[in-house]
């Protein structure tokens, strides 16, 4: 009976201390980074807070709405491709029928390894926007050429 307690202990305390590490679980932000957007008045320049605001973005296979609300922002976070591919399109507008200014965010991507939990990141670099077609956005507005990380705003959009 006390040589079983004793492997009883040792099979409780082996499995105990052979839990996984932190590097199981991705939680601090280590993924591909997204754009960061924030919005300007055209006029005077000044940040501008949005009442209706709806995005969709061609990922190779037609607009996926991305992000669509009534509600009042001043940023959002939108992911970019991580194909191949040099240049994301998104088309942005203030309601939900009339989506259609278009900005093709043109870019280099480099690949930076993470963790095994977490993989593989995108980094894009030399980031521009341009602004093929101008409807309620009137203008863009590069703030960040390169996407590390999504603390900093890479982009602004003048309505």
């Amino acid at each position: 009976m006390k040589f079983f307690k004793i492997i009883m202990i040792s099979i409780f305390l082996l499995s105990l201390f052979s839990c996984g590490s932190d590097d199981d679980i991705c939680i601090g932000g280590e993924a591909t980074p997204r754009m960061k957007i924030k919005f300007k008045t055209k006029a005077t320049g000044k940040m501008k807070t949005m009442d209706s605001l709806f995005i969709a973005v061609d990922y190779g296979k037609g607009p996926i709405a991305v992000y669509g609300t009534v509600a009042k922002t001043d940023s959002v976070l939108i992911p970019l491709r991580v194909d191949e591919q040099p240049f994301t399109k998104m088309l942005v507008g203030v309601s939900r029928t009339s989506v259609n200014s278009e900005i093709q965010v043109n870019y280099t991507t480099s690949s930076e390894y993470v963790s095994p939990a977490c993989g593989i990141k995108k980094l894009y670099q030399n980031v521009n926007s341009v602004l093929n077609v101008p409807n309620a956005v009137l203008a863009v507005e590069q703030n960040q050429t390169q996407i590390i990380d999504e603390s900093k705003t890479h982009l602004y959009l003048l309505f």
